[in-house]
């Protein structure tokens, strides 16, 4: 969400579609219609997610119907997050939760920590830009993903980078 929040505020125009945690960190897709990033891109959402850490903000969740979702998507423009909405309606959920963080707000199941100051300074990063279809099918739009690494403390972080590197 820190990450989704940082790219809202540099990129007003951007969709998301998903952005969950993996083993060693986490990812967002995106669309960011015909703009381009690069990894000087990747340096500039780094600072603004550094200042949402700073910032302190509390993650909230709150809940709704699935017909107040599927409204609230399709107002928005977030495309992706409307397909997803009804997705989880044809399974037959009654509602969505979501998560809110200082102004950006994102559907998620979560649990997450009490607040964006609760991220250690120095145990994550942003590592590098991919593309990626969404739902992983070539018929589908190209995306931007953004791979990020996060760990519990800058150590753990620092060790990783470096077994990496060393693999390489």
């Amino acid at each position: 969400h820190v990450l989704a929040a940082a790219v809202l505020k540099l990129y007003s125009k951007v969709k998301f579609a998903i952005g969950p945690a993996v083993d060693n960190g986490f990812y967002y897709d995106l669309d960011f219609g015909k703009e381009k990033l690069s990894d000087e891109d990747l340096k500039k959402i780094e600072e603004e997610m550094k200042n949402i850490i700073k910032a302190n903000l509390l993650f909230e969740k709150f809940e709704l119907p699935v017909a107040k979702a599927l409204v609230r998507e399709k107002k928005s423009g977030q495309s992706y997050k409307l397909e997803l909405v009804k997705d989880l309606k044809k399974a037959g959920e009654k509602t969505v939760s979501y998560y809110k963080l200082g102004e950006f707000e994102d559907l998620c199941r979560g649990p997450h920590l009490k607040s964006s100051g609760q991220i250690q300074n120095g145990s994550w990063k942003l590592e590098k830009l991919a593309g990626a279809y969404w739902r992983g099918s070539e018929k589908n739009k190209m995306l931007t993903r953004i791979y990020g690494l996060a760990f519990a403390t800058r150590d753990e972080l620092d060790n990783y980078v470096k077994m990496m590197a060393e693999a390489e």
